[in-house]
C-alpha cells in the first residue's frame, strides 16, 4: 500500500497560508488595529530577543492566561496575539477567550502582524 509522505515544512506552509486566509477573511488592517491595541508575542523569550514588534510584550503561550491577567486588563480590550506562524498564537486566543477575554485577534506570525502595524517599519532591535 502506498501512503503518500508528509513532511512538516509541508504541513507548516499550509497552515500558515490557512492562517492568514483566515486572518484576510476576518476583515483585519492597519485601519482597524485600534490605538490602544494590547500586543503580545507568544513565542518563547529567546525567539523574541532575536527581533519583535517594538510594542510588543512577551508573553509565552503556555503561559498567557497568569502573563494576561497580571496586565490587569479589562476582558473587552484589544488584544493581537502573534508567534511564529500563528498557531501558538491560536491557542493562545483560545485560552484568553475561555478566560472571558473577548476581543482577541491572532494576527498568524511576526511577519504578518508587521505588515500589519507598519508595512515598511523594521523589527525591534535584538537585545546582544
Amino acid at each position: 500500500m502506498n501512503v503518500p509522505q508528509l513532511h512538516t515544512s509541508s504541513i507548516s506552509h499550509r497552515l500558515r497560508h490557512w492562517l492568514l486566509l483566515a486572518c484576510l477573511l476576518s476583515g483585519a488592517s492597519l485601519a482597524q488595529v485600534p490605538a490602544d491595541a494590547v500586543w503580545i508575542d507568544v513565542r518563547t523569550p529567546g525567539e523574541y530577543a532575536q527581533g519583535h514588534l517594538p510594542q510588543a510584550q512577551s508573553i509565552p503561550y503556555d503561559g498567557i492566561e497568569v502573563g494576561v491577567e497580571a496586565l490587569g486588563l479589562p476582558s473587552d480590550a484589544p488584544i493581537y496575539v502573534y508567534c511564529a506562524v500563528g498557531g501558538r498564537a491560536e491557542i493562545a486566543r483560545g485560552r484568553l477567550q475561555a478566560q472571558g477575554y473577548t476581543n482577541v485577534t491572532n494576527v498568524g506570525g511576526l511577519e504578518d502582524a508587521r505588515k500589519l502595524v507598519a508595512p515598511a517599519g523594521p523589527l525591534a532591535p535584538t537585545e546582544p
